[in-house]
């Protein structure tokens, strides 16, 4: 069994419902099929129920500044479009492959 390859392209394209994206890779100058982007669940403290901020204290008694919460939005991590990321193929440059995360 051939092991797989790992490679550094920028992403083109993303579709984000199938979660997937193209990558240009420039060592070679091609541009990838649709890759699978692996799924990154970011840390939730406690499943199942809303994530708010903790309450903040303003401490001057304008209402701007009393005791107060946020909700907050956690999604898995995506590529965005001109974003480096490390790859890997199931073997040499499969069309098969995987984006693993990104590179900073």
């Amino acid at each position: 069994m051939e092991e797989g390859r790992l490679r550094v392209g920028i992403v083109t394209d993303a579709d984000l419902p199938k979660r997937r994206v193209r990558v240009h890779f420039e060592d070679v100058d091609i541009v990838s099929d649709w890759l699978k982007v692996i799924s990154s669940p970011p840390f939730i403290p406690k499943k199942d129920v809303p994530q708010r901020t903790e309450l903040k204290g303003g401490g001057s008694g304008d209402n701007a500044f009393e005791e107060h919460q946020h909700d907050v939005i956690i999604k898995p991590w995506f590529p965005d479009v001109n974003d480096t990321v490390l790859c890997i193929f199931d073997s040499g440059f499969s069309p098969t492959g995987y984006v693993l995360g990104r590179i900073e």
